[in-house]
């Protein structure tokens, strides 16, 4: 056999490993507790939107108070004042939206806002997609409807090497995908994501 004969027969193997698929790879990192969770925000930092269901307290008012759950439309329902747009609001100004508005009523309202139940939750897509951004999570939704909602992947994805970043608690775990070989049927690289999971097409 010539040296050139050989040296293929050598590279040739090496060159079809390199276009196979990959496994799932995950990967876990520990962050200190103290660290704000994107996917867990504070109720002062979190959007109210469709779905949640907030706890309105009145301060010696009973009546007035209890569990209301913010319809499709944006808004919720309150005793005296009717309905209040409350979609895309911190509960922060929830408070003062509710405590301008019970003023028409009540002598000096002292207003609290809980979220007692998250609804509208997001999954963040960035990179090469041809539609990057925040989408809705509906529960259920998988990497591949996901990539789909974001309009694909571009020409220039990387398409062997897609992370979905997930933060549970003090950890953090990071997927990396590899798209190719759930087109070819590895379903179980086209994982479940969650609330908050950020998604990272190099």
């Amino acid at each position: 056999m010539t040296k050139i004969g050989f040296v293929l027969l050598f590279l040739v193997p090496v060159f079809l490993a390199s276009c196979g698929t990959k496994d799932l790879r995950v990967q876990e990192f520990q962050v200190p507790a103290d660290t704000p969770n994107p996917a867990n925000p504070t109720g002062e930092f979190y959007v109210i939107g469709p779905g949640d269901v907030l706890g309105v307290t009145i301060w010696k008012d009973a009546s007035l108070s209890g569990p209301v759950k913010v319809r499709p439309d944006g808004f919720i329902t309150l005793p005296l004042i009717n309905e209040v747009q409350v979609t895309g609001l911190t509960t922060g100004q929830v408070r003062k939206t509710l405590e301008e508005k019970y003023k028409k009523f009540l002598a000096s309202p002292f207003v609290t806002i809980r979220v007692e139940q998250i609804q509208s939750s997001q999954v963040y897509v960035v990179g090469q997609v041809n539609s990057p951004g925040i989408y809705p999570f509906v529960g259920n939704d998988t990497l591949l409807q996901v990539l789909l909602q974001a309009g694909g992947l571009t020409i220039f994805a990387k398409k062997r090497n897609i992370r979905v970043v997930r933060r549970e608690g003090d950890k953090i775990t990071e997927y990396t995908v590899d798209y190719n070989a759930i087109i070819k049927g590895d379903f179980k690289q086209d994982i479940l994501l969650r609330p908050g999971d950020r998604v990272i097409v190099p």
